[in-house]
C-alpha cells in the first residue's frame, strides 16, 4: 500500500470513528434540522478525497450525517502531521479491540461526555501529565493502582484532585503582589466553603483585570461588607 493511500486510509477511518461516537458534533447536530443538505460539488478538492467511498451514496444520506463527515473531514485537515500519527496510532487500536472492547469504550465515551465541563478538563490535564512520563513510570503507576484495594484507589484519586487545586491555587498567587498575598489568603480562609464556591462562579464572569479589582476593593471592605456582597451578587 502507498503512503498516499494509507493517508487517505487512516484520514477517512478517524472520520468515520468521530461519525461514530459523535464525538465534538453538537454544533452540526444542532443545525441539521433546519439545514439543506450539502451538495458534493459544495464540497472543496480535498473534502471530496477524503470523503471518496461516500460519494456514490452521498446525496441519499441525511442532512445530519452530511454534516458530521465534512466537520469530520475539514477537522482531520487542520490536524498536523504528528497529530496524524497519533490518530493513527489510536485507530490501530480500536481495529484490535473485540466487539465487547469496542461496546466498553464506547461507554466510558459517553460517561465522559456526560460529566460537567471542568470535571472533563480535570481529567483531561490528568491525562496529559500522565502521557508525559515515559514508558516506564507509566507501567510502575499502573502496576501500583490495579494493585491498590478500592478504598486506597479512593484516596489516591482525591490526593491526585487535591494536589490539581493545589497547583491552582499556586498560580494564582504567583499573579497577586507579594505583599498582598497573606491578607488574600487570610480572607479566604474567612470564608465559608459555599461562599468560596460563590465567589468563584461570579469571578468567571469577569475580566482578568476586573477580579483583580475585585480582590482589592473585597480586601478593603470588612467581614460584614464582603457577607453582604456576596448576598447581592448570590
Amino acid at each position: 500500500m502507498s503512503k498516499t493511500l494509507l493517508v487517505k486510509k487512516i484520514a477517512l477511518l478517524w472520520v468515520m470513528l468521530m461519525l461514530f461516537f459523535g464525538v465534538s458534533m453538537t454544533h452540526a447536530q444542532a443545525d441539521a434540522n433546519a439545514a439543506a443538505k450539502i451538495p458534493w460539488a459544495a464540497l472543496s478538492t480535498s473534502e471530496q478525497k477524503i470523503l471518496t467511498p461516500y460519494q456514490s451514496d452521498w446525496d441519499a444520506l441525511d442532512v445530519k450525517t452530511q454534516m458530521q463527515l465534512q466537520r469530520g473531514a475539514i477537522r482531520w485537515q487542520q490536524l498536523s502531521p504528528e497529530q496524524r500519527q497519533k490518530k493513527a496510532v489510536q485507530l490501530s487500536r480500536w481495529q484490535a479491540m473485540t466487539p465487547a472492547q469496542r461496546v466498553q469504550m464506547r461507554a466510558r465515551v459517553a460517561a465522559f461526555q456526560a460529566l460537567p465541563q471542568a470535571q472533563r478538563q480535570r481529567i483531561k490535564r490528568a491525562f496529559q501529565r500522565f502521557s508525559g512520563l515515559d514508558q516506564t513510570q507509566r507501567l510502575q503507576l499502573l502496576q501500583r493502582f490495579q494493585a491498590m484495594s478500592q478504598a486506597e484507589r479512593n484516596a489516591f484519586l482525591l490526593a491526585l484532585e487535591s494536589s490539581a487545586k493545589a497547583e491552582r491555587g499556586r498560580l494564582v498567587l504567583m499573579g497577586i503582589p507579594k505583599a498582598e498575598r497573606r491578607a488574600t489568603i487570610e480572607m479566604m480562609r474567612s470564608f465559608t466553603p459555599e461562599q468560596r464556591r460563590q465567589l468563584t462562579q461570579y469571578l468567571k464572569l469577569l475580566a482578568p483585570n476586573e477580579r483583580d479589582a475585585l480582590r482589592k476593593q473585597l480586601l478593603s471592605q470588612s467581614e460584614n461588607e464582603r457577607i453582604q456582597f456576596l448576598q447581592r451578587v448570590r
